[in-house]
């Protein structure tokens, strides 16, 4: 049989490893005394062991002519596609078959030999913590080319040297802050320079709970209560709480609506807090109360409990008209009562008082419709004698818009009559003349700012 045929020899390997060798590593002693061994070495691989990612390199020796390689021999038909190519990477792990196919002295020659590859894939690993400055870190190691691993805490310290069988590694970190964790596999013999970097994670170390910066509440829409709190804004919060009477509710945002709460009846108050993502929260947990305002005959006086987490700095009387809208301001500083501004000529007024912090955040009462009534001052004698005390019949009053005075004798007959409300009578008839003292009997009629008509009947002493 005349072997140095390419073809032929291609097609006899083919019908003999397909009949004796299927999917093994084959050897040129099974063939017969016509076949001889032939010869390679590999460059990068030690004790039969391989990376993927890592280039292998077979060297042929002088005495092997016409050498052609499988890389990944897996059965007989893959003899069709040896090449010449000397160099091959394997992308994943597994065990494999390297065949040489050549001639040796005019002989056909055959050698393989097997191969693991192992994975260099980027490690992976798993961060367990118990919300402290503790970490625990697993490493996945299986069907992985590394024989150690070096973890980076992120600390800049020296990389902490894991191997497979220890114990779970873990760390403690001296300072709060954010610190990138990554870890490198690397080979160990026989798989030196088998190395690669994991993606890395991100741990963060709590601070202890900050202080809430600020917390407010305030009367909504002259009904409800409405609490609003501020934290850093650095701070990762699981959800906020507002306990009122020792109940509490927790919420996602850091505000909450009362709909509970009638403000028109009292004020409430809650201790605001937060929970971190640990679970902590501030050491100091503030209080803060809606400002309830009531009317006490002619004063006006409200809750003296801050509706801040800071002290007030001043409170407001605000005025309001009949769409809400502020048509007038009075300052009152620090007190918790107001007089009611006696010179006023609205007949019915709605007030509410606005709170001012320290730190300028502000905060509403609720707000009342206190009710004015027309007052008449009519004195019930005078003395036209221009001594000038009590000359003449002069009426006086609050919130009145309009004002007719007349005055009658005995026998009902005008004397007098006026819608002047400014001038007073003089104690003389319509033509002039002075009248005889005596009682005279007087009819006042006037309308206050909201138009409503008011009358009174009197009678009045003149004396000469």
């Amino acid at each position: 049989m005349n072997f140095r045929n390419a073809k032929f020899l291609v097609a006899y390997l083919i019908g003999y490893i397909s009949t004796n060798l299927l999917a093994q590593c084959p050897d040129a002693s099974l063939f017969g005394n016509q076949w001889t061994r032939g010869s390679f070495d590999i460059v990068g691989t030690q004790g039969g062991t391989q990376c993927t990612g890592r280039v292998v390199t077979v060297i042929t020796p002088p005495t092997v002519t016409k050498a052609r390689y499988i890389f990944d021999y897996k059965n007989v038909s893959d003899t069709l596609a040896a090449t010449p190519q000397t160099s091959f990477t394997y992308t994943q792990p597994g065990p494999y078959c390297i065949v040489q196919l050549g001639t040796i002295n005019g002989k056909p020659s055959l050698i393989s030999a097997r191969i693991i590859v192992y994975s260099a894939s980027k490690p992976t690993f798993t961060l367990s913590s118990e919300c402290d400055n503790s970490l625990k870190l697993l490493i996945n190691t299986t069907g992985l080319a590394f024989g150690r691993y070096l973890v980076d805490w992120g600390e800049g310290k020296p990389a902490q040297v894991y191997t497979p069988g220890q114990p779970d590694l873990s760390y403690t970190y001296a300072n709060a802050g954010t610190y990138q964790i990554k870890v490198t596999g690397e080979g160990t013999f026989p798989l030196v320079g088998c190395n690669a970097d994991s993606d890395p994670q991100t741990f963060e170390v709590l601070n202890d709970p900050a202080p809430i910066t600020n917390a407010t509440a305030t009367v909504l829409n002259n009904l409800y209560s409405q609490v609003s709190i501020t934290v850093p804004n650095t701070l990762k919060v699981k959800n906020y709480s507002f306990t009122k009477n020792g109940t509490e509710q927790t919420r996602a945002n850091s505000i909450f609506i009362d709909s509970s709460l009638n403000a028109t009846q009292s004020s409430a108050c809650y201790q605001v807090a937060y929970a971190d993502a640990c679970d902590r929260k501030p050491a100091t947990m503030p209080t803060v109360c809606t400002i309830y305002l009531q009317a006490d005959k002619e004063t006006l006086k409200w809750s003296p409990e801050s509706p801040f987490s800071t002290a007030v700095n001043t409170y407001t009387v605000e005025k309001l008209n009949e769409n809400g809208q502020v048509v007038a301001t009075y300052l009152v500083g620090n007190g918790t009562e107001w007089p009611i501004d006696i010179s006023d000529n609205d007949a019915e007024v709605v007030y509410r008082v606005r709170a001012t912090s320290v730190n300028g955040q502000t905060s509403l009462s609720n707000a009342i419709s206190y009710g004015r009534t027309v007052k008449l001052f009519v004195p019930d004698t005078f003395s036209p004698n221009n001594d000038g005390l009590n000359d003449t019949f002069e009426i006086k009053g609050q919130l009145i818009n309009k004002l007719e005075i007349t005055v009658y004798d005995r026998w009902g007959n005008v004397l007098y009559n006026t819608k002047d409300g400014t001038r007073g009578w003089d104690g003389t008839d319509v033509n002039g003349r002075e009248l005889s003292p005596g009682f005279y009997t007087y009819k006042i009629e006037y309308t206050d700012t909201k138009e409503r008509v008011y009358s009174k009947l009197g009678t009045v002493n003149l004396i000469r």
